[in-house]
């Protein structure tokens, strides 16, 4: 495939991580939205459904972690950097999630940022804006060795 058209494809991907953000409180269910945004003491801990935050916490992952993956595949064209991307998406998974559940569970007794930050990296593309530099690294790095 044409580099330009690969480019013009992963844009196009960018965008739609930017519309899953723009329309993020029609699609996910996140009591958590309007507690975050506050100073954590100005308005009570909010009624949750856990299994139901659970659910779209993954749906959105996975939206998110599809289309990283897609974009990193067509920016590199490279096998090795999607899965190395698959893998570090579903290890980070596997260390958030059960990290943020037991932060909701305890009404953030860990701290309040800490939730926060752990629910970010996984409602948020984060992981794509550290593996583009990575792997751009990694490519100049191999090219003249």
């Amino acid at each position: 495939m044409n580099k330009w058209l690969r480019y013009i494809l992963a844009t196009g991907l960018v965008f739609c991580l930017i519309l899953v953000r723009r329309f993020e409180n029609d699609l996910f269910y996140d009591p958590f939205l309007a507690y975050f945004k506050s100073d954590f003491y100005s308005i009570p801990f909010p009624e949750y459904n856990l299994g139901k935050i659970i659910l779209h916490i993954l749906f959105r992952y996975f939206l998110n972690s599809f289309l990283t993956i897609l974009i990193i595949g067509l920016i590199f064209w490279k096998m090795k950097y999607v899965k190395y991307s698959a893998y570090i998406l579903i290890a980070f998974l596997a260390i958030l999630l059960p990290l943020y559940v037991y932060n909701i569970e305890t009404e953030f007794k860990m701290g309040e940022n800490i939730g926060f930050y752990i629910r970010r990296f996984l409602i948020q593309p984060y992981l794509l804006l550290i593996l583009i530099p990575a792997f751009f690294y990694h490519q100049q790095k191999t090219q003249f060795n």
